[in-house]
């Protein structure tokens, strides 16, 4: 059965899960437990809760939903996402999926680093994507900043374009998996733990200044912080971005093939109604295209009397 694959496990992904697994196709819904949503006490404005309705519940419903027609909720974190042949290879912590469309519905964005003069270097050493910006710093010193898994996969990238590669935590203890863990260790990638002060260099990033008035010297520093955000992935793809948002199309396409993005990713009002509604077009259209034809509620016609 060809799948698909949903970034994303908030209602924006749900929703979009619902359509597809009741199109009768294998629905991947990738949640590694965040997500705004879940952070939210109670929302008053959500259609068919007039009492109110906190976020971790309207987060576990959606689930249930999903289940109901065959959708799998995968608790791991998609760190690169990429083509293979005429499918997708979504890479996460844990193991390799492949599947026939992607759904990007992640409602992150970048995260800046705590460190002085950042956003001046941005464009000028700094950047927040590897798939995009490493080829520029061959047999360069580089470094990632972050703490965690996503941190770790970057790194290890980093190394098919050069040998001077390490992570910095911010005075943060690293805390990504032991598998990752061991394969950084493995690689030889130096992981400074000092805390940072600022970045300095002339016209482009030289260094990274610590709190003790150390220097790192540096040409690039890839932001990693968190989880692959959505426009992370999308850039890995040759997804268009703007900014923090995915750029799409109004029927939520990107120019690649296959590939959609829905929700607080793209932009817009950022709220939950909308963003369940583009989880629903995104799944739709996507369908259609995987399909060639119109959209098909295999349930809704396996439910009808003959």
């Amino acid at each position: 059965m060809s799948g698909v694959a949903i970034i994303g496990g908030g209602p924006t992904g749900l929703n979009a899960a619902i359509y597809t697994a009741r199109a009768d196709r294998r629905t991947l819904v990738f949640d590694d437990g965040g997500g705004t949503t879940r952070d939210v006490d109670t929302m008053e404005n959500v259609y068919g809760f007039p009492e109110g309705v906190t976020g971790p519940e309207l987060v576990d419903l959606g689930q249930e939903h999903a289940r109901k027609y065959g959708a799998e909720v995968v608790e791991e974190e998609v760190v690169r996402i990429e083509p293979d042949d005429e499918r997708y290879r979504v890479e996460t912590t844990v193991d390799e999926y492949a599947v026939d469309g992607v759904i990007i519905a992640t409602g992150a964005d970048y995260e800046r680093p705590a460190i002085a003069d950042v956003e001046a270097y941005e464009g000028h050493g700094v950047s927040y994507c590897v798939e995009c910006d490493a080829y520029f710093y061959r047999d360069s010193p580089v470094a990632v900043v972050g703490t965690d898994n996503y941190a770790a996969t970057e790194a290890l990238m980093l190394l098919d374009y050069t040998d001077d590669v390490r992570i910095l935590t911010n005075g943060s203890p690293f805390e990504a998996d032991e598998a990752l863990k061991e394969r950084v260790a493995e690689a030889e990638i130096p992981v400074v733990t000092d805390e940072l002060d600022r970045l300095t260099g002339d016209e482009a990033l030289e260094a990274v200044v610590t709190k003790e008035g150390g220097e790192i010297p540096v040409d690039g520093l890839f932001v990693a912080l968190g989880t692959a955000g959505g426009t992370d992935l999308a850039e890995m793809l040759g997804v268009p971005v703007d900014g923090d948002d995915i750029v799409t199309d109004p029927d939520q396409s990107t120019p690649v093939d296959r590939v959609y993005a829905a929700g607080d990713v793209t932009g817009g009002h950022q709220q939950i109604a909308t963003s369940v509604g583009e989880g629903a077009r995104a799944a739709i259209n996507l369908l259609e295209e995987l399909r060639g034809a119109d959209y098909i509620d295999y349930k809704k016609l396996d439910s009808q009397p003959a």
